[in-house]
């Protein structure tokens, strides 16, 4: 209901005085419609009543001219008002009539007071007494007339009455002034009477509006419920009998009739019993408004309701009836079960998660008294067989590794987990050392045996475990969980394929380790005590030495001289090696463009180095920054450096080669595939590695591999270098066999280079 204000304001003189809804503006204009042609019709009676009496005494311009102006008025007036009975205006239109008329009433008011006022100097006694008549009737009627103009019918009284005053005061008479003073008396009576019918009027029209507005929007309010896409339905509070329903209930009704004792078309008039297994519940529930609002989910068969229950509460605040809203959530609940499940369980393997393996360790180690042994599985090989064969094939190894683990871990109370990867752990409902570490063994056992992947190719791996148990090693999961890593570490630098149970060594060694690295680390940053050692390869037909290999060596201030062993498998697992490989390559580059004799130099790549896509500027870079020629640099690679990512690996050996740079194969015969390695790469030279030189002359075998690989160097013509040559029996045995060049101490023991001399002497005398 829109509330207007009139455009001259409450009180103003030609306004209507009333600041009202649209709807009264509307109605009034209607009775006004109905009210309005009577009061033209009696103005024009009564004017040209006074135009005859006045005929013979006033002027024609008086008598005959002002009712014939009247007259004409009043009709246009009177045809316009005749015309809004049917018409259907605008409420800007409304407004405008409204006003319009009554400035007009006023108006005419006015100039028929100066009418009467230019007549009374004319008539004689008694047609100056109709005057007062006159006006008295007219005045009255009008106001009856103006009663849905109710400020404009007391300014035509107010006009009125002045007009007879003055009247009265040029007459003189006692009748005229009773007459003066009884329209006052009618028009204060007339206009009491005129504003409480209008009052009512407007409280009547304001009421009806306001139930039409309301009915309105309760019918909008129940469209918009009965096409809402979720189901809505309200029950009567004493029965329990449903007494609305929208179309999405009947909907959702229809798709699980075959489930519930009524159907959808029925559902007005049913109870709500239908839908709960225990009605006494749930009536309990719907009666007490203390309860709502209440959420619940029913399961009916397969399917699953998702319910919610709020009170309907009147204007007053008290308890009107419950309102339920309810949708079919059944795929939404398997979806939520089905998250559920994801993060509490591998999605590959179906085994509980590094989630669900941290809580049930937290619970059991919280339990007083409580034993627990946990074994920490990593896989031996997987990321070679990941790498090299694809994802789909690592992971189907891991779902049949996982179906293995649970045939093996299937005793009571044991938890199987993957923690991600190819990491696996289980807990044991105690701390035996011998059933933990058959366990262990039947683990190594099981997943060493081969595994049917590909076709009819099967592929082997292996495993290593580590042990920990609790209270022995640990009472808290971060503690227990890093001292069963430690001693997997253990079981892989064993050798892999073993289990080994914690003991607090393990720990030494693993701080031991931390605290290298730390060192390590400091000592690359500074350059202190990390030095380059070089040692000689020699041609035996000339005995000269082609070529010096850079070595790696660390000079600890408390420990002394550091194996290479120890601190070069640091390197590699910290991500140090780029920048150890980095100072050696620049150390064996700066130097060997000194040497006198022009050797070539050797310097070995790591397995972590090749295949990141850095290495081919380095070596740009280093050779630019040294001076050394491209064709003096031999990049020494072993076979296992080429399994990680061979094709870019390979890639990056072919830009060396590229630049000019020799290419050698270093430990040949130790690794994976080595005949694979060489029609992949043609190498510039070969290394058999020492322990078949070492062995040659005990292990007749191994002198066959020494014969084979130095037979296959000349049919590539490649350039074979047999290592660890120590003695003249072992020089004598690779000579015979075929090898042209050789190294190791009996021509060499690695040496530091001039530069660094005096400075390691130094260091050594201090021993």
């Amino acid at each position: 209901m829109k509330t207007l204000n009139w455009p001259f304001g409450r009180e103003g003189w030609f306004g209507t005085g009333e600041a009202e809804s649209s709807e009264l503006a509307v109605a009034r204009y209607y009775r006004c419609a109905q009210t309005l042609p009577i009061m033209h019709v009696i103005l024009i009676a009564n004017a040209w009543l006074l135009g005859a009496l006045f005929v013979r005494q006033a002027p024609g311009w008086l008598s005959l001219l002002c009712p014939a102006l009247c007259t004409v008025f009043c009709v246009v007036r009177m045809r316009a008002w005749l015309r809004a009975r049917k018409a259907d205006p605008t409420l800007d239109q409304v407004l405008a009539a409204l006003a319009n008329t009554s400035r007009l009433s006023v108006g005419l008011i006015i100039l028929q007071a100066g009418w009467v006022f230019a007549l009374h100097s004319y008539g004689d006694a008694a047609t100056r007494s109709f005057l007062f008549f006159f006006v008295a009737t007219t005045t009255l009627a009008v106001i009856y007339c103006l009663a849905h103009l109710r400020v404009a019918a007391i300014r035509l009284a107010i006009i009125a009455n002045v007009t007879l005053f003055i009247l009265c005061l040029v007459s003189g008479t006692a009748i005229h002034l009773a007459a003066t003073m009884s329209l006052l008396v009618d028009s204060i009576g007339g206009l009491v009477v005129l504003t409480s019918t209008y009052r009512d009027f407007s409280k009547t029209v304001n009421a009806r509006a306001e139930e039409q507005r309301r009915a309105k929007e309760q019918e909008l309010l129940l469209r918009m419920i009965d096409n809402m896409p979720v189901a809505v339905m309200t029950v009567e509070p004493q029965t329990y009998i449903i007494n609305y329903a929208n179309q999405m209930s009947k909907v959702l009704i229809r798709s699980i009739e075959h489930l519930l004792p009524i159907r959808a078309d029925d559902l007005i008039g049913t109870s709500i019993d239908v839908f709960h297994r225990s009605p006494a519940h749930q009536r309990g529930i719907l009666a007490d408004p203390n309860n709502l609002p209440h959420n619940a989910r029913i399961r009916l068969g397969d399917e699953v309701l998702d319910l919610k229950i709020s009170a309907i509460t009147a204007m007053d605040g008290h308890y009107m009836a419950p309102m339920l809203t309810w949708a079919l959530v059944t795929k939404e609940v398997e979806a939520e079960n089905r998250i559920r499940h994801l993060a509490h369980y591998d999605a590959l393997t179906e085994l509980p998660n590094r989630v669900t393996f941290r809580r049930e360790l937290e619970d059991r180690l919280a339990t007083p008294g409580n034993r627990v042994g946990l074994l920490y599985i990593d896989l031996d090989g997987f990321k070679l067989v990941n790498d090299t064969r694809g994802h789909q094939i690592g992971d189907a190894l891991l779902q049949q590794v996982a179906a293995r683990l649970k045939m093996v871990c299937n005793g009571p109370a044991v938890t199987l987990t993957r923690l991600g990867g190819d990491e696996f752990a289980v807990l044991l409902p105690h701390d035996s050392r011998q059933q933990a570490l058959l366990l262990a063994d039947l683990i190594v056992t099981a997943l060493g045996a081969p595994f049917d992947l590909d076709y009819d190719r099967t592929i082997r791996i292996g495993a290593s475990v580590g042990i920990a148990l609790a209270p022995e090693h640990g009472g808290e999961p971060d503690i227990l969980l890093s001292r069963a890593d430690m001693a997997l570490y253990a079981a892989k630098e064993a050798g892999r394929g073993t289990a080994r149970l914690f003991s607090p060594d393990l720990e030494k060694q693993v701080q031991e380790r931390v605290r290298l690295e730390e060192e390590l680390r400091s000592a690359l940053a500074s350059g202190d005590g990390v030095f380059v050692f070089y040692q000689p390869i020699v041609d035996l037909p000339s005995g000269r030495v082609t070529s010096r290999e850079a070595l790696a060596r660390w000079h600890h201030p408390e420990q002394g001289w550091v194996s290479p062993g120890r601190f070069v498998p640091v390197a590699e697992q910290c991500g140090l090696i780029d920048q150890l490989g980095a100072f050696i390559l620049d150390r064996a580059c700066r130097s060997a463009a000194q040497w006198a004799d022009e050797a070539h130099v050797a310097v070995n790549v790591s397995a972590m180095q090749l295949g990141k896509g850095t290495l081919v500027d380095l070596v740009s870079a280093t050779l630019a920054a040294s001076g050394l020629p491209a064709e003096r640099l031999e990049i020494e690679v072993t076979e296992t450096a080429l399994l990680g990512d061979e094709h870019r690996g390979i890639q990056e050996l072919l830009s060396l080669r590229e630049m000019g740079v020799r290419i050698s194969l270093d430990d040949f015969g130790t690794g994976y595939s080595s005949l694979a390695h060489l029609r992949t790469f043609a190498f510039d030279k070969i290394k058999i590695d020492g322990s078949f030189v070492r062995d040659a002359l005990e292990r007749p075998e191994c002198a066959a591999v020494v014969r084979a690989i130095a037979d296959l160097g000349q049919r590539l013509g490649v350039r074979i270098v047999a290592e660890g040559v120590e003695t003249e029996d072992q020089l004598a045995l690779v000579r015979a066999e075929g090898c042209r060049e050789v190294q190791g101490y009996l021509y060499g023991r690695p040496a530091p280079g001039e530069a660094d001399a005096l400075l390691i002497a130094g260091l050594d005398s201090r021993r």
